[in-house]
């Protein structure tokens, strides 16, 4: 016997993008969703550092899997862990898949310019194409 497929819906977001929609977690929790939500944490919009770096790319930093406490209240099932290393990473999937009952948030923490060359490449190129003069329409 292998293990059951896991059926929950799974979603993946950067820190940055969550701070925009964090709200809709407690949504969830509300419905009794079993969400999984890997929350990659590099503090930060790495993405436009690559196009143009600026302390504007910096954000605050949050306790992204201790906002599950609050958010559950009195009647919440959400569980919240946070995972810096690739061990704490596996442990913490095998938790979220015996969770039941509500969405599992794993707070992945990695640095802020840990990313890929596709990124760094295409980044440059965004960069260099915002750089050109307007052109005449």
């Amino acid at each position: 016997m292998g293990l059951e497929p896991d059926r929950r819906l799974i979603s993946v977001i950067g820190d940055g993008s969550f701070q925009l929609t964090a709200q809709e977690v407690a949504n969830i929790i509300r419905h009794g969703q079993e969400t999984l939500i890997f929350l990659v944490n590099n503090r930060g919009y790495v993405v436009e550092s690559e196009i143009h770096d600026g302390p504007y790319n910096y954000i605050k930093n949050w306790d992204y899997a201790g906002l599950i406490h609050p958010w559950n209240a009195e009647d919440g099932d959400g569980l919240g862990i946070r995972a810096t290393t690739g061990e704490e990473l596996a442990s913490a999937i095998e938790r979220a898949r015996k969770h039941k009952g509500g969405p599992v948030l794993i707070e992945c923490q990695i640095q802020h310019d840990d990313c890929s060359r596709q990124l760094l490449k295409w980044g440059s190129r965004v960069a260099h194409a915002n750089a050109r003069p307007p052109q005449p329409g």
